[in-house]
């Protein structure tokens, strides 16, 4: 209780937080507004989710982004996938940057990012389940 009380203050001080994660699904956003929404309502409802861009294209993972306050991005791994949309996508991943920089600049804005993304795996050098090899050395 103290931690989200603590992020409320830094938030009202014109304070950006930005909550790391080990690894994010689609369900993220709807159970940590669930879990805040009685107590803690702006923090269910005020969050800005990093996502890639599955949770607005995918069918079955549009509708737990619904409603929810994105900066999505697409994933450089995958930017070659469809060469012809490489352009686009860059595009809009420096849309997404600006706006990131304009809500950081503005203050008071928190914001949830798992840095490996969203898919585990394993890596077996490592000795632990990771999506790459960067996001350990973070």
């Amino acid at each position: 209780m103290r931690c989200r009380t603590k992020i409320q203050e830094q938030l009202a001080a014109g304070e950006n937080v930005v909550l790391l994660a080990n690894h994010q699904t689609e369900a993220d956003p709807g159970v940590f507004a669930h879990m805040l929404a009685a107590s803690h309502p702006s923090l269910a409802t005020d969050v800005i989710y990093v996502a890639g861009d599955r949770v607005v294209t995918d069918a079955l993972c549009k509708p737990f982004s619904m409603g929810r306050n994105l900066f999505c991005v697409h994933s450089k791994k995958h930017l070659d996938d469809e060469p012809e949309l490489k352009a686009s996508k860059m595009e809009t991943n420096r849309k997404t940057l600006v706006a990131m920089q304009r809500a950081f600049n503005a203050g008071g804005s928190l914001v949830w990012i798992a840095p490996s993304g969203g898919r585990d795996r394993c890596l077996a050098q490592a000795g632990c389940c990771c999506s790459s090899a960067t996001a350990l050395r973070m």
